[in-house]
């Protein structure tokens, strides 16, 4: 299975194709990151930019994200058990500057902010936040 743009998958779906678990907003499998998986009401600027939790297992993931080179298949939760495949993206830029991450956790409404990773589409065809927002709104959640 590949994934198309734009489409919808569940996360065993996506686990089937690139492993790693089905909690996990960064999925891994042997000590890589192999996909990012974001829920908007966390990530309101995802998949341009997403926030990592403050917890031990967040932290180590996000930095190991940061250090990879290729990109993984990102989605934004759109649904229950619903994930909107948006394209591939890596971690371009990663900021530790606390007025950074301060200022991007409190537009989130969060205070379990450690990072921020700033991401790159690796594809043209990419999906935007616009054409998400629509799928949300039609699914009622």
């Amino acid at each position: 299975m590949t994934f198309t743009v734009g489409w919808d998958y569940t996360r065993d779906q996506i686990r089937a194709v690139v492993g790693g678990g089905t909690g996990d907003a960064l999925p891994h499998r042997d000590g890589t990151v192999v996909a990012g998986c974001f829920r908007p009401d966390l990530n309101p600027d995802a998949p341009d930019m997403v926030l990592p939790g403050s917890g031990p297992q967040a932290r180590h993931w996000a930095e190991q994200f940061s250090r990879q080179t290729e990109p993984v298949p990102v989605f934004l939760k759109i649904g229950t058990d619903r994930w909107c495949y948006v394209g591939r993206y890596r971690v371009a830029a990663r900021s530790l500057d606390p007025a950074v991450i301060d200022g991007h956790a409190r537009a989130a409404g969060r205070g379990d902010v450690s990072q921020v990773l700033f991401l790159e589409a690796a594809d043209p065809r990419s999906a935007r936040g616009g054409r998400l927002d629509e799928r949300a709104a039609e699914s009622g959640e």
